[in-house]
């Protein structure tokens, strides 16, 4: 609720949290957009278009002047300082066709196994002192010359490893190809999928959800459960908790909370 003379809400005046609110409605919030985390969303969807940038002019002519795989170079500004910062966001959500490997990160990318090699081998990657590196400058540097002098045992192991990975990577003239389980058409990202999965965060599903929802209740009707389902709506169990009173049983069904009264449409949480 906000307040008239200055013009700031009151938390002691919300029913509900924020980021509940905000939450997809089959996780229990009201399906409110997080403008936040769709801004996100959508600088996602730009960053994908630099690597197909034979449908933008635009992403031709970032690439001329900046390294897509790191984003650095002669570009700058507060717009191009969070697309860096979203970078690794994007990174874990696609994988690459290696080609001429100029477009790909060596150590932050996905292209060989499942996951980024900064991940799979840690010890080796915080030994490394040139970690902005595309497979293209690494295979043709040596990894032995981005490495400092002296090694961990586990990042002996992993320098092993990793050697013979890249004796078996061979690069092409084309450029790299990437993918996502996120694509949408030839050169999009789902924007929806990826706001879902940034707001569920492995949440599991409400259980409620389907009950408060999928009826066909008035709007207002479908938002008053919700609230109760909250335990937001001064039901007895509520008023029970606040010490307002002394019996919290149901007066329609004369059962204890968290109880579905069949047939009459009430529920009663604690």
């Amino acid at each position: 609720m906000e307040c008239k003379k200055t013009g700031k809400s009151n938390p002691a005046n919300c029913l509900v949290a924020w980021i509940n609110v905000c939450k997809p409605r089959d996780l229990g919030g009201l399906g409110i957009k997080d403008m936040g985390t769709q801004n996100i969303c959508l600088l996602l969807k730009l960053i994908h278009k630099l690597h197909h940038s034979e449908l933008s002019a635009w992403a031709q002519w970032v690439q001329g002047r900046a390294s897509i795989a790191t984003l650095s170079g002669d570009i700058h500004g507060d717009h191009w300082r969070v697309l860096r910062q979203i970078l690794p966001l994007y990174q874990a959500i696609t994988t690459v066709a290696l080609g001429d490997g100029n477009n790909c990160s060596f150590w932050s990318d996905v292209w060989t196994g499942d996951e980024a090699l900064a991940d799979t081998y840690p010890a080796l990657f915080s030994h490394c002192t040139f970690k902005e590196a595309t497979v293209s400058q690494m295979l043709h540097t040596g990894l032995q010359l981005t490495l400092v002098p002296r090694l961990s045992q586990r990042a002996c192991l992993d320098l092993h490893r990793l050697l013979q990975i890249i004796q078996e990577t061979t690069l092409s003239q084309t450029p790299d190809q990437r993918t996502s389980l996120f694509s949408k058409g030839d050169s999009g990202l789902d924007s929806g999928a990826i706001y879902k999965l940034l707001k569920a965060k492995g949440q599991p599903d409400d259980p409620m959800a389907k009950f408060v929802w999928d009826n066909h209740a008035p709007p207002r009707m479908q938002l008053f459960m919700w609230l109760l389902v909250q335990g937001k709506i001064h039901a007895r169990s509520v008023l029970h908790t606040k010490r307002i009173l002394d019996d919290k049983t149901c007066e329609v069904c004369n059962e204890a909370p968290l109880r579905l009264c069949s047939g009459r449409g009430f529920i009663y949480q604690k």
